[in-house]
């Protein structure tokens, strides 16, 4: 079985992927978060129901393509693909130097990190910042003290280099990356979110329902998402095209861009384009 092939992926708009139902907070309507570090972060299941979809609508203008079932699943036997969670790698926050993407050693490392050291062009410090500072990994220099939103905090230089990291050309829109502690980066993230309001319609006369009013949250535009697909060529009595298979995907991801993911699409919620698709470090397994 292959290891897992890795993707990245950019919010054209805010993505609201909802828990379900109303709950007491800041909001009405909150997203999914990660229950070990209470970052937002896009389901698998919702990633892959939305490929499906997109997928099958590409099965019906090319029938040459894979059997759907074959490669997603049904009700009696699973598919060939598995979606793992979509997770955020950068994370834009407005600032007096204009936009700064914001990120994690760890999140650095795992998505952007070439499979040797030497061949990145961004340098990592081989220690993370502490928790109230940053380190500017990219576009910012000689700035003591760092505006992110409605923080301000001290940056710190880099004293001993570490991994190499490198950006996609795809993501030469980001000129300005900063490093964060785990817990500042929960901060920043979760007091960034985009939050609007809303309004329910009554059907009936067409106007605004008394107490309707409701607020919900969602990525915004600009995050930078990482997430990874595993093909199993155990399943589908190995009769599979591989290049069929990453055409078949290919399309449904393009509808992603369209069409998008979640919910509020027709507040114009849910586009994102997929930027680049690499091999996880491993090749092969048995």
């Amino acid at each position: 079985m292959r290891k897992p092939q890795s993707y990245l992926a950019l919010c054209l708009d805010p993505v609201h992927v909802g828990t379900g139902g109303y709950r007491l907070g800041r909001v009405d309507m909150s997203i999914v978060r990660e229950p070990a570090t209470g970052i937002p972060k896009i389901p698998g299941t919702s990633m892959a129901g939305a490929v499906r979809a997109y997928a099958e609508l590409a099965k019906e203008e090319d029938a040459d393509l894979p059997e759907i079932d074959t490669v997603f699943g049904n009700t009696k036997a699973q598919g060939m693909l598995r979606f793992y969670d979509v997770e955020i790698v950068l994370f834009p926050v407005s600032s007096g130097l204009g936009t700064i993407w914001v990120s994690t050693a760890e999140r650095l490392e795992t998505w952007l990190m070439n499979g040797h050291d030497s061949e990145g062009d961004l340098v990592l410090p081989k220690e993370p910042p502490l928790e109230n500072k940053v380190v500017a990994v990219k576009g910012i220099t000689g700035e003591k003290v760092i505006q992110m939103g409605w923080l301000l905090v001290e940056s710190e230089d880099i004293s001993q280099p570490g991994v190499k990291i490198s950006l996609p050309k795809s993501l030469a829109f980001v000129k300005r990356l900063v490093m964060v502690s785990d817990k500042l980066f929960y901060h920043l993230v979760n007091d960034h979110l985009e939050v609007r309001t809303s309004v329910k319609i009554n059907d009936a006369t067409g106007a605004a329902e008394t107490g309707g009013l409701f607020t919900y949250e969602a990525i915004p535009r600009g995050t930078i998402l990482g997430f990874e697909v595993a093909i199993d060529s155990r399943r589908g009595n190995g009769g599979v095209n591989e290049n069929k298979l990453e055409k078949l995907l290919e399309k449904a991801f393009a509808g992603l861009k369209v069409l998008g993911i979640g919910g509020m699409g027709t507040r114009g919620f849910g586009r994102i384009e997929i930027l680049k698709t690499g091999a996880v470090d491993g090749g092969e397994q048995g």
